[in-house]
């Protein structure tokens, strides 16, 4: 327990304080009033959104090719292993044919209902107009676990019942600490929240967050339902080993890059708004001895790896769609490759999906290991 709050401590000191003592010793104080102010509008920071829009720098096909190659190139070798590998060994078969639960059932229902009083404006329903995130996120969490229960006959929900409670109030503060990084970038701003108080902002706000991680880890739980991310086509790719003194240095680098880069020059650090933290929490695990849910990285298993990433890519297409037509709902501003979008996200938007769901893959194995497999296989 000890070395767990030691963990959080070195967390949270990193995170919060690495950005703000940036600003300090900078001399930005012009940030300070974006920073201290709830809720996040624009104009808190000097700006309101069509000067945002215009701040924002213009699109620029060498930095989207540059991007693009650089994400092409690292989904292909795991694209290409789950489209063409077989795999000769035999598995495990994960699937066997249950009922369909009655939780399900429910999500159904609370989603279909949801998603209409959420993409209308009836005049009833104005009071609760701006507050439909939350229900259509508890709609989802059930019918992923019924789809997971469906094909295995368990899912997160069912088996770690009172576990699994614990990744939403985890996910609401884990996610408070990327609105916070984006307070130096401002890479998404929200609207339609004009006249919310602080203190309602905050409360709803936490509400929707603490749905993030329940949302991604039931979503990986059931793709490694699936024989492709099961069996050993994911096996024997490019090891990593986190533990080792280069890879360790080289994470200290990237998250001294973002978390500084974002102070002095977002406009092309902001890419490392998704990674940085990564590195934090790879490295205060290695600092303080504990294992990671990534270890079997160093065996070239990227199964699990591979299952949040993807999971996380899938949670962020219903993010996205969902948001289009909402009342409160953020809107991108991308340096250099906003173009080409879905719904409000820039196509290369979703490449950072990708690094979330290794995040969320480590802040949920470190709060409660056995809801990710983080046990080597």
């Amino acid at each position: 327990m000890k070395k767990r709050i030691i963990q959080y401590l070195m967390l949270t000191a990193v995170l919060l304080g690495v950005p703000l003592a940036c600003v300090w010793l900078g001399g930005r104080e012009d940030l300070l009033a974006g920073l201290k102010t709830f809720p996040p509008r624009t104009e808190d920071w000097g700006l309101d959104a069509t000067k945002l829009w215009n701040l924002r720098k213009p699109f620029s096909w060498s930095i989207f090719i540059v991007m693009a190659t650089g994400v092409l190139a690292v989904m292909f070798p795991f694209a290409h292993r789950l489209i063409f590998f077989k795999d000769s060994t035999p598995s495990i078969k994960r699937e066997r044919k249950e009922r369909f639960p009655w939780f399900g059932w429910m999500g159904l229902l609370l989603c279909a209902v949801t998603w209409v009083l959420a993409w209308n404006r009836f005049a009833w329903f104005a009071p609760l107009q701006k507050h439909t995130f939350l229900p259509l996120w508890l709609a989802y969490i059930l019918v992923i676990n019924a789809f997971s229960f469906r094909r295995s006959g368990k899912s997160l929900m069912t088996s770690y019942p009172l576990p699994y409670t614990l990744l939403f109030p985890a996910s609401a503060a884990f996610w408070w600490f990327f609105e916070y990084l984006n307070r130096y970038v401002w890479n998404w701003y929200y609207v339609g929240i004009s006249d919310m108080g602080a203190a309602e902002y905050t409360f709803f706000a936490t509400c929707s967050f603490a749905t993030v991680l329940p949302a991604v880890c039931s979503t990986a739980e059931w793709l490694e339902t699936f024989t492709p991310f099961s069996d050993k086509r994911l096996c024997g790719l490019k090891a990593v080993n986190l533990r080792h003194p280069a890879c360790v240095t080289t994470l200290i680098l990237l998250a001294a890059a973002g978390l500084t880069g974002i102070v002095f020059c977002p406009h092309l650090t902001y890419p490392l708004l998704w990674i940085s933290p990564l590195a934090v929490f790879l490295v205060v695990q290695r600092l303080t001895g504990a294992s990671t849910v990534l270890d079997n990285l160093s065996f070239g298993d990227w199964r699990i790896a591979v299952r949040f990433a993807l999971a996380s890519l899938i949670c962020g297409w219903f993010w996205e769609m969902w948001n289009l037509h909402s009342a409160a709902k953020w809107i991108y501003s991308v340096p250099y490759v906003h173009r080409f979008q879905i719904f409000e996200m820039p196509l290369l938007g979703f490449a950072g999906y990708l690094p979330f769901g290794l995040e969320c893959a480590v802040v949920a194995a470190w709060v409660l290991p056995a809801l990710t497999g983080g046990k080597r296989h």
